[in-house]
């Protein structure tokens, strides 16, 4: 009973020490409960049966999601816990002086880590239900659907939570037992903080490490902004040059960081200048690997934040120029019009307002044949091996109708690119440009001319209904040639029913068609459909990205406050001497503040560099079919959640530093 109150007043008298700890975990049990919580938030959404499934699907893979996570944060709390032991081995030292046994003392540490870890437990379940309310509204925004608002609480997430932290809380009982045990009381009792010397103590050798970082990140970023097929081939050398440029670069800091500034006396002794940079070039050099360490996940939190929202964005942005039509029927097989009408129901089904088809042909061409045209040209995101499509002018003018855009005209011996992706088309529109030769094309020669500079699809397909075509003369088409397949492109009055024409179709078309293997080839896509498909791939790759980014950026902000902090007690005398020398509370003040700045400001600032570079490459990469969206509204969702976190740990630091250094005046 006495350990047990020994335990609660420790927690109540060293409260701001727990405060980064408590924050931690409080971040941490919110967020995966949060994100666990998908199954729930359909209660209060009404959706149709594709809805359901893509949020079940999200629900399953933020499940396996939540086991990466849970290993990150169980490593992240453990470092948090690691730094309270070492912050308070003096005291242990003195519980043992005073004849208290070791295993006294592990049970104190036990009922503080239950007491701190109900807790946060309690606080962290209550935010996060609460966070959860507003994600499922968010949800229900994504999909564009109704939403029943009633409270939502999701009992398998909250118990997923539970057993999650337990663990982790039980793991970290076993390891501060083990530490007690081993520990011993010389250890303890001398546990002051032993300053390291120097890595790198001439200047000249930290600016030649300095100069190879700066080559190792040059060289990182020139190929991955070079070309989306090296950026894929080079991924591997590219993360190795990036990383040990970064673990280089902080390396080199400490050794010249203070010698530069130095050489301007009127920067290096103007107010306490001289002290702050000492400060912040000592911890450098002692912490250089973890600020590496950081500044990667830093990196990999404002990627997956940003690329997250981009890519949902770029999606939205793609579902105007993948939908032209409300439903489209792909026919792979000679059928003749009549039946094909029967089937679509084009002269009974009333809710049909119009109809229309484009025929897709080939000819003995593949892209690859027009690379030899265009060496210069990044091509890596074309399929080399396939087809090269061919439309006539007349089929692609009922496709610029549909997009109330007015007909095109063409001469008898030329041809031109289209493609249904915006990021293709300026591609082939390049290649067109340098290739002379004409091309044969149905025993025809044409040449190839730059009429179409946007993407225009001819179908309603998922990704793109053509991903390069050319747009030929309706003369030079072989009398008697078959199509490769022809789109059925209709628009109806009443888009809600159209699942039910679909169904409808696909009997007849088994009726007609046949049931066989060899001769059922067709398919068939909605606009509906693509709509709700692209609104939970979108969903998917925001929560991702969210998810994994606020983790990255907890563990991050949690990591350089428990370093800020740890040295506060040591810099305890320093700033008394500071005070003792006439040096007002203000001034000092300042110096914390800008201590604590630079230290948070310098991983972010290069991580912000590497994302710059990397983003707008991994979202090319990751949708070279559909563009990238607006690169300037996910940036600006990714420095919010950063300023708000980030920012709050900095705050906390600065506040917990600043009643450490004056507990005793």
């Amino acid at each position: 009973m006495k350990l047990t109150r020994l335990a609660l007043h420790n927690v109540r008298k060293s409260y701001k020490d727990y405060m980064i700890y408590f924050l931690t975990l409080m971040f941490s049990i919110c967020l995966f409960y949060t994100f666990n919580s998908f199954q729930a938030q359909k209660e209060i959404m009404s959706l149709n049966d594709s809805q359901s499934i893509m949020l079940q699907t999200l629900g399953i893979f933020m499940g396996i999601l939540s086991v990466f996570v849970a290993i990150v944060l169980a490593f992240l709390v453990m470092y948090a816990n690691n730094f309270l032991i070492k912050r308070r081995k003096k005291e242990f030292g003195l519980y043992m002086l005073l004849g208290m046994e070791k295993k006294d003392i592990s049970k104190v540490l036990i009922y503080e880590t239950v007491c701190i870890g109900v807790v946060s437990l309690g606080v962290g379940l209550l935010l996060g239900i609460l966070c959860s309310q507003g994600l499922g509204i968010f949800t229900a925004h994504l999909f564009s659907v109704q939403v029943n608002y009633n409270f939502v609480f999701s009992p398998s997430a909250a118990i997923i939570t539970a057993i999650s932290f337990t663990i982790i809380f039980l793991v970290i009982m076993l390891l501060n037992t083990r530490v007690i045990a081993k520990v011993k009381l010389i250890e303890l009792l001398q546990a002051e903080r032993k300053q390291e010397k120097a890595r790198i103590q001439k200047p000249f050798i930290a600016v030649l490490i300095f100069i190879v970082s700066l080559l190792l990140l040059g060289a990182a970023y020139y190929l991955a902004t070079r070309s989306t097929q090296m950026f894929a081939s080079c991924l591997v050398p590219i993360l190795i040059m990036g990383s040990l440029g970064t673990l280089f670069f902080f390396l080199s800091l400490s050794g010249f960081l203070l010698q530069f500034i130095r050489s301007s006396k009127r920067l290096y002794y103007r107010g306490l200048r001289m002290f702050v940079l000492r400060q912040v070039n000592a911890k450098i050099n002692t912490s250089f690997v973890s600020m590496s360490i950081v500044c990667l996940m830093l990196l990999l939190s404002v990627g997956a934040l940003s690329v997250g929202w981009n890519l949902n964005d770029s999606l939205k942005t793609s579902l105007d120029t993948q939908t032209p039509y409300a439903y489209s029927f792909t026919q792979y097989q000679k059928a003749d019009t009549q039946k094909m009408r029967q089937i679509l129901m084009l002269d009974t089904d009333k809710n049909i307002t119009s109809s229309e088809t484009i025929s897709v042909y080939t000819d003995h061409l593949k892209l690859k044949d027009l690379f030899n045209y265009a060496k210069d040209v990044d091509t890596g995101m074309l399929y080399k091996d396939a087809n090269l499509e061919i439309i006539t002018l007349s089929d692609f003018n009922k496709a610029r109708r549909a997009w109330k855009l007015s007909p095109m005209q063409l001469k008898q011996d030329e041809t031109f690119f289209i493609s249904g992706s915006s990021s293709i088309i300026p591609t082939l529109n390049e290649i067109a440009e340098q290739t002379k030769k004409p091309l044969q094309v149905f025993n025809h020669k044409l040449h190839l001319q730059v009429k179409q500079e946007e993407a225009i699809n001819i179908a309603t397909e998922f990704g793109f209904s053509t991903g390069a075509a050319i747009v030929v003369p309706d003369a030079i088409l072989p009398p008697q040639i078959a199509s490769h397949h022809t789109f059925w492109n209709i628009d109806v009055k009443d888009e809600s029913k159209i699942e039910a024409y679909d169904t409808k179709v696909h009997e007849n078309a088994k009726k007609l068609l046949g049931t066989n293997e060899q001769t059922l080839r067709y398919s068939s896509m909605t606009r509906k459909l693509i709509i709700d498909n692209q609104a939970g791939l979108g969903m998917l790759f925001t929560y991702v990205g969210l998810y994994l980014g606020v983790v990255f950026l907890v563990a991050s902000a949690a990591v350089l406050a428990l370093q800020q902090l740890s040295e506060a007690e040591d810099n305890q005398k320093r700033y008394l001497i500071l005070r003792k020398i006439g040096t007002s509370e203000k001034m000092m003040n300042h110096s914390i503040y800008a201590q604590i700045s630079i230290y948070f400001l310098l991983p972010l600032v290069l991580a912000v560099i590497h994302a710059s570079v990397g983003i707008p490459v991994v979202s090319t990469s990751l949708m070279s079919g559909l563009g990238i969206g607006d690169i300037g509204l996910a940036n600006f969702f990714c420095a919010i959640v950063v300023i708000l976190i980030y920012g709050s740990y900095y705050v906390f630091t600065c506040m917990s530093y600043k009643q450490t250094l004056y507990a005793r005046k």
